[in-house]
C-alpha cells in the first residue's frame, strides 16, 4: 500500500473526529467509552486465522482516540 493512502486515511480520521467534536456535544462518559474502545481495539490481538485490514483498524482506533481525548479542548466552545 502506498504511504500517501495511509496518510490520507489517518488525516481524514483525525479531521472527522475534530469536526464532530466541534459540531456536537456529547456527555463525558461517551468520551471515556470512546477511549476505552480505542484501547481495546489497539491492544487486543485479532483472532487466530483472521487478519483485519490494518488501515481500517488504525483509522478507527485513531478516530475513537482523538474524539475521546479531544473533549476537554472543545468544552469551552459548548459552554457559551
Amino acid at each position: 500500500m502506498q504511504t500517501v493512502w495511509v496518510a490520507v486515511a489517518y488525516v481524514f480520521a483525525v479531521l472527522l473526529a475534530l469536526a464532530l467534536l466541534y459540531a456536537f456535544h456529547a456527555r463525558w462518559y461517551w468520551h471515556v467509552l470512546s477511549i476505552l474502545a480505542a484501547l481495546a481495539i489497539g491492544l487486543t490481538p485479532p483472532p487466530e486465522g483472521w487478519h483485519p485490514p490494518d488501515l481500517l483498524v488504525g483509522s478507527v482506533f485513531l478516530f475513537l482516540f482523538v474524539w475521546g481525548i479531544g473533549a476537554p479542548f472543545f468544552r469551552a466552545h459548548h459552554l457559551r
